[in-house]
């Protein structure tokens, strides 16, 4: 009987919504545009919570994590740390396993075709502790042998185009390396993705790099990963390690000054973070792929819960406005026998059918928006369409039906017959018309609040990315090589670049100037140690920057060499830290190394300080820097003089003849420094969205709002025209409801919004000058949507005729 009833209630609901197409077309569309929302902004914050769910036993792994005491520090812990710290993990005595993870890009020959591959480099644990899964040959002998590698299912496709490869061999630099096994991919929701694995002993890494990985604690170049055993302590490993690295030549070599600086504490700290808290550590303030911040995840799904709640709103608007209009037929249905179960089934019905529909429409459409949202999000979301989740999409649209159609439902059981019959009663109750005011304000506070959040994030990443960076971004290229100037080859293809048509100028550093990681300790003559970032740069390098000094010479190939040791430049950030009241006194001044050593290493003179250039994001400080000449450096930088496609074009001819078994890359400059931005703007666009979502819900709902207006002041306008009111007065009288509504929104969304704003702009030294105009914006522009929603109801109740509405 139940569910006889339950069909019958379904069918009445689908008719009612097929006789309506206009009506049925609006409330689906809306919902279904806030589910798809909804499903897509769960969707990303469900698999930012998934990361990392696939590896057994994972409670038992942890991330051996750092963080550098220094002043030129970010004073933030890191995810990297060095060799020798595993070492020491090793040897604590405590039963635990450890891997190293260093993640690089290689270039990679199959017959004829060059790819970039990722490498990570691995110990032997790396199989006990993560476990992962082989399909063909075997991973032990690939992580032992230094000529062996082993391949993940889409590598091995990728570059053979076939899954059977163990025992096929590749080229790296010139040299074979056999494929020993090929694993199963990983799920997208991990912080440790890798596409080829080799072991810590390969021949791909060269020696020089090998003992400065191996043995320096202060070269931090991945992950280390630790897994305790049964009887494992986590403090004895810590423990151990602090002790080995105090007992360290890093750390005995250090001055009586450096160590006073520390007041106490370890120059590096260490702790083991939990694998499970990785990916969204609040510890962790780098951005990168394999890290999200919790407060703008968590933000993203209250803003999909927040989108949901207003389309839903919406509907119970206009549904309760269509059950005062059908008052009638409830009271006919009343008078006939129907009873409070009866309606109220109905109308229940009829709300779970729409929005079960609207559901399944939205589901489509976040599956056909999936690819844009994935490249905005920048994260494959390959677990989005499971059966858990369609099935609790679909349960959530029924949850929805059932609170959405609960007031219409209530208002159709308050109908009285009598009054409904005689005509009086085509109207709301002074409750109901409080309620659908209250979810408006709701709606304009929230789009409001959204769209003035987007403006300052918008206007933010705009400032950030156009800020001067000291120089002329513009005509440069960058081009690294995987060697340095200590290669013949090297030093052979910048001197061809340097003679390419267009070209006025190739100069070469240890890095691009947007990547300043490294750090020294220096002091001038008589003062005391100071922590400073240091870049190495060829002599041409200023020129070709267009740099000029600030004071004294900057460098100069006529009159110095890479091989100058006992020179460098400073930046006025530089000069300052020094101690320097004014960087022509830095000029001619000795600067030395306060590190014990037997080296007897010379002092190096000031030759000058130049004005400085941003070699960090607007998140961070001016960096104090040292340039050093020297010949470690394969980042080449070159300077048009015109159009630089041509340019490009010819460095692309160049490549092959020095470089066969490697893949070109040419870099603007300008686009380094707007990746320091690419988070902030995929932020930007997604608030947009939800941003243009919301007011285009919150339009609708006062052009429903402003409908019902009109109608239920009908008779009072015509009573005023009768005594006189103009055209101006009914449109004041109509808007001033609303007017009202969008002031109360105003007060309520604008200073969530301005909070909001002021946490965003805290993670910038250089901000935007904000203010509070994007708070007015905001505002504006929901007054201008409410004009535009609402000028078609008040147009109409200035052409209201009296007899016609009198009549009603």
């Amino acid at each position: 009987m139940i569910l006889r009833d339950a069909f019958r209630d379904f069918r009445i609901g689908w008719r009612l919504l097929v006789k309506e197409p206009g009506y049925s077309a609006v409330v689906v569309l809306g919902l279904a545009v806030g589910f798809a929302a909804c499903f897509l902004l769960l969707g990303y914050v469900a698999h930012s919570l998934s990361y990392d769910r696939h590896i057994p036993e994972r409670d038992r792994i942890y991330r051996l994590m750092q963080k550098w005491n220094i002043s030129s520090g970010s004073g933030n812990w890191g995810d990297a740390a060095s060799l020798p710290a595993r070492d020491a993990i090793v040897a604590s005595g405590t039963p635990l396993l450890a891997s190293s993870f260093i993640e690089s890009s290689i270039d990679v020959r199959v017959g004829a075709e060059i790819r970039s591959i990722s490498l990570t480099v691995v110990d032997p644990d790396f199989r006990q502790i993560f476990n992962p899964t082989v399909l063909a040959g075997d991973l032990a002998e690939a992580l032992e042998r230094p000529d062996t590698l082993a391949l993940t299912r889409d590598t091995a496709t990728q570059l053979f185009a076939s899954t059977d490869v163990v025992g096929k061999t590749v080229l790296v630099a010139g040299q074979p390396y056999r494929i020993a096994a090929v694993l199963e991919n990983q799920p997208a929701a991990t912080t440790l993705p890798y596409a080829a694995l080799a072991g810590s002993r390969t021949a791909i890494w060269k020696q020089e790099y090998r003992e400065l990985v191996t043995t320096n604690w202060g070269s931090s170049h991945g992950g280390v990963y630790v897994k305790l055993l049964p009887g494992g302590s986590a403090q004895a490993a810590l423990d151990a390690l602090r002790r080995s690295m105090r007992a360290s030549s890093f750390i005995q070599r250090m001055s009586p000054e450096q160590v006073a600086s520390l007041n106490g504490r370890d120059l590096i700290e260490f702790r083991l973070g939990p694998l499970a808290d990785a990916y969204l550590d609040p510890l962790i303030k780098e951005q990168s792929p394999t890290h999200g911040d919790r407060r703008t995840i968590f933000g993203l799904a209250a803003v999909g819960v927040l989108i949901l709640a207003l389309a839903a709103t919406n509907y119970v608007n206009l549904a309760t406005v269509r059950t005062v209009r059908r008052q009638r037929e409830i009271a006919v249905r009343k008078v006939l026998g129907a009873g409070t179960g009866a309606l109220s089934r109905h109308f229940l019905a009829e709300s779970v059918l729409v929005c079960l529909v609207a559901t399944a429409i939205g589901l489509l459409l976040a599956w056909l928006l999936l690819p844009v949202f994935s490249d905005l999000v920048q994260r494959e979301l390959d677990r989005m369409f499971t059966p858990l989740s369609l099935g609790l999409s679909m349960l959530l649209g029924v949850g929805l039906g059932v609170l959405a159609g609960a007031y219409p439902a209530w208002s159709a059981i308050a109908v009285r017959p009598t009054a409904a019959l005689a005509g009086r009663g085509n109207s709301e109750t002074v409750g109901g018309l409080r309620l659908r005011r209250v979810l408006t304000v709701l709606q304009f506070a929230t789009a409001m609040g959204l769209t003035g959040l987007t403006l300052a994030v918008a206007w933010q990443t705009r400032h950030a990315s156009s800020l001067d960076p000291g120089f002329d971004a513009a005509p440069l290229l960058i081009v690294p090589t995987d060697d340095d100037m200590r290669s013949p080859n090297v030093r052979a293809f910048r001197d061809a670049l340097a003679r390419i048509p267009g070209v006025s100028g190739v100069a070469v550093s240890d890095a691009p100037v947007t990547v300043n990681r490294n750090s020294t300790a220096l002091q001038r003559a008589g003062g005391s140690p100071i922590e400073i970032n240091v870049f190495w740069v060829s002599p041409e390098f200023f020129q070709v920057y267009g740099l000029k000094p600030v004071a004294g010479r900057l460098y100069d190939p006529a009159r110095d060499r890479p091989q100058d040791e006992n020179k460098i430049v400073i930046n006025e950030s530089g000069a300052r830290k020094f101690g320097f009241a004014d960087p022509r006194d830095a000029v001619g001044k000795f600067i030395s190394s306060p590190i014990v050593s037997g080296d007897g290493e010379p002092p190096m003179q000031v030759v000058g300080v130049l004005p400085d250039i941003r070699h960090r994001s607007a998140r961070a400080q001016m960096q104090p820097t040292v340039y050093y000449l020297g010949e470690r450096t394969g980042t080449l930088t070159v300077r048009s003089a015109g159009e630089q496609k041509p340019v490009q074009q010819a460095i692309e001819a160049l490549w092959p003849r020095y470089f066969p078994n490697e893949v070109l890359e040419v870099q603007r400059m300008a686009s380094l420094y707007a990746l320091n931005y690419a988070d902030d703007l995929r932020l930007a666009k997604l608030l947009a969205a939800s941003s243009v979502i919301a007011t285009a819900i919150a339009a609708f709902g006062i052009y429903v709002l402003a409908a019902y207006s009109v109608q239920r002041k009908a008779r009072e306008i015509v009573l005023r025209k009768l005594y006189g009111a103009g055209r101006a007065a009914i449109g004041r009288l109509v808007a001033r409801e609303f007017v009202a509504l969008i002031g109360i929104g105003a007060l309520l969304g604008l200073p969530v919004a301005f909070v909001a704003v002021q946490r965003y702009l805290a993670g910038f030294t250089e901000r935007a000058p904000v203010g509070a105009w994007t708070l007015a914006a905001a505002l504006v522009v929901a007054a201008l949507v409410a004009m535009g929603s609402t000028v078609r109801h008040a147009v109409a109740a200035m052409q209201i005729r009296p007899a016609h509405a009198l009549r009603e």
